[in-house]
């Protein structure tokens, strides 16, 4: 019999939502949500009433009840502390994704929470896979130059890992021999060193190159004036970083098309600005090549901005001396849900269960906003 399969991914201005059967997807939508219908419902863990409607009409436009499914698939949150892979979500998974003491804040946290509370009603299990942070740094990766701040890896982790394994799968080599370099271009940049299998450093989108919608790592003192200037408060602050930072913040669109067309109309500022998101994006990769003292397999450019062949060949033009690159573009996290559902369902791989002391233990506390 075939396993049948719901997945949720919840972003920040949408939920998508697809039905699979084994590794066919039968059905999907992704269900836009308004600026003003998320402000109407408050802060992020208040909309979880509205998106649980937007599920449920999916759900009932399949002619489908919950218990007709043999699992819920997730997006996973930013939980510290966790590692790669399936976890089936628990009271202690719950807890952790709704409590800024354990997860920074975001829309990703709710599809746990969100897949939990649906699956209780019929008895099928709800899982997240391939969470945002999760990853294995080493110590020595781990360390700042702040006592009181531990480095934490944060990276788009799910879609990464599916194109690490269909690079693999491609080049007919087992994945967990491959030392791979990935840049995940998307509204916001993020990169990792996969190694043996595991992500073992990271780049995140706050604290590399800056985007489409990101502002990127930039000089701290600055950044420290411009809170204490009295001109911004900290949701101010918090979206020049992430959504309107980067090309948005330049050029008034995120959207690489637009910039594209900028260009070819002879805009010049357009012009040097999608050449210096190339130029770090490139530096990132290159940092990263150090984790692999420069003995690297292959640089995968994946993500939505991997489709513009100009943006890819000026990275290519930086970063192609560290090793071949590749061009895999898209986000394949719908998939990449449902291929890692359909592991563990099949017995191929395991669930993990996670505890609240997994993050204690970890030492990777995270900071509630002021």
């Amino acid at each position: 019999m075939s396993i049948r399969q719901l997945i949720i991914n919840p972003g920040s201005t949408s939920t998508k939502l697809a039905v699979y059967e084994d590794e066919k997807e039968i059905a999907g939508e992704s269900v836009s949500h308004s600026p003003e219908e998320l402000a109407a419902c408050g802060g992020l863990y208040e909309q979880i009433p509205f998106r649980l409607k937007a599920i449920r009409r999916f759900i009932d436009k399949q002619n489908l009840s919950v218990s007709d499914f043999d699992d819920i698939m997730c997006r996973g949150g930013m939980v510290w502390g966790i590692g790669t892979g399936g976890y089936r979500v628990n009271d202690e998974l719950v807890t952790a994704l709704s409590h800024e003491e354990y997860a920074s804040p975001h829309a990703s946290d709710l599809g746990g929470i969100l897949g939990k509370m649906l699956g209780d009603e019929a008895g099928v299990d709800a899982y997240i896979y391939d969470a945002v942070t999760g990853a294995s740094l080493p110590k020595v990766a781990q360390i700042t130059g702040f006592p009181e701040i531990v480095r934490r890896s944060s990276c788009h982790v799910l879609n990464m890992h599916a194109m690490a394994e269909r690079f693999a799968q491609d080049q007919g080599v087992a994945y967990d021999s491959l030392r791979l370099i990935i840049a995940h271009m998307g509204g916001g940049v993020s990169l990792c060193a996969i190694e043996n299998g595991q992500i073992v450093d990271s780049i995140g989108d706050d604290d590399g190159p800056f985007s489409p919608e990101r502002s990127g790592f930039t000089q701290i003192l600055p950044i420290v004036r411009l809170c204490y200037s009295g001109n911004y408060t900290y949701e101010e602050m918090k979206s020049m970083i992430r959504g309107n930072g980067g090309l948005k913040a330049y050029l008034g669109t995120s959207d690489a098309r637009e910039i594209e067309k900028m260009i070819a109309d002879g805009n010049k500022e357009a012009a040097l600005l999608y050449r210096a998101q190339a130029y770090q994006i490139s530096k990132g990769i290159g940092e990263l090549s150090i984790v692999h003292k420069g003995k690297c397999d292959g640089v995968i450019l994946t993500g939505g901005l991997a489709y513009s062949g100009m943006l890819t060949a000026m990275i290519e033009e930086y970063a192609g001396f560290i090793a071949p690159v590749y061009i895999y573009p898209g986000e394949h996290e719908m998939q990449a849900l449902a291929l890692g559902g359909l592991r563990i369902m099949t017995g191929k791989e395991e669930s993990r269960e996670f505890h609240l002391d997994d993050i204690r233990a970890s030492g990777q506390m995270t900071f509630a906003a002021p």
